[in-house]
């Protein structure tokens, strides 16, 4: 029998409540910015390495909410954390990938993620593959994403480059 894996994401959620999600690329499904962790790395430290790969997104660790670990699909498990935002403060047209992979048919080096929006739960329900659908949407982890928090400032937003410290550590 395998372990189970772990993923690690960041739900960003934006002042109406909707999700920012990035296209996988040669899929037709949309995703959350998320990842495997690496070996020695904290469920948070990966949440936010990913969301600076596949999204370019950098928020202060201090403005995450622990979600925790979760179900997915057989085999992985999926450690998620919220953060709140303005659609001001994070633009899906400002998002860029800067994680790539060789296509599988061309060869090419392509980014995993090619798109960026905002989507609310009705655009959410036809964007998400199903295991993500099922875990955010059917049964409730995004709406209660939504009740956690408030809504950062911008002041609050860390800078790339900028030492914030270890996500994970606990005092």
């Amino acid at each position: 029998m395998t372990a189970t894996q772990l993923s690690c994401g960041l739900l960003v959620i934006n002042e109406r409540g909707e999700l920012l999600v990035g296209h996988s690329t040669g899929s037709r499904h949309w995703d959350l910015p998320k990842g495997l962790i690496d070996a020695g790395e904290g469920p948070m430290s990966c949440a936010l390495r990913e969301a600076q790969e596949e999204f370019g997104l950098v928020f202060d660790a201090r403005r995450l909410t622990d979600l925790g670990r979760h179900a997915y699909y057989r085999g992985k498990d999926l450690h998620l954390f919220v953060v709140r935002t303005s659609s001001d403060e994070t633009r899906a047209d400002r998002c860029r990938c800067t994680s790539y992979f060789d296509h599988y048919v061309t060869g090419r080096r392509v980014p995993e993620v090619d798109g960026f929006a905002w989507a609310d739960d009705a655009q959410l329900a036809t964007m998400l593959a199903g295991s993500m659908r099922r875990l955010l949407l059917d049964k409730g982890l995004l709406a209660h994403a939504r009740s956690v928090g408030t809504i950062g400032p911008a002041a609050g937003r860390a800078l790339a480059g900028e030492g914030i410290g270890d996500p994970d550590r606990t005092e």
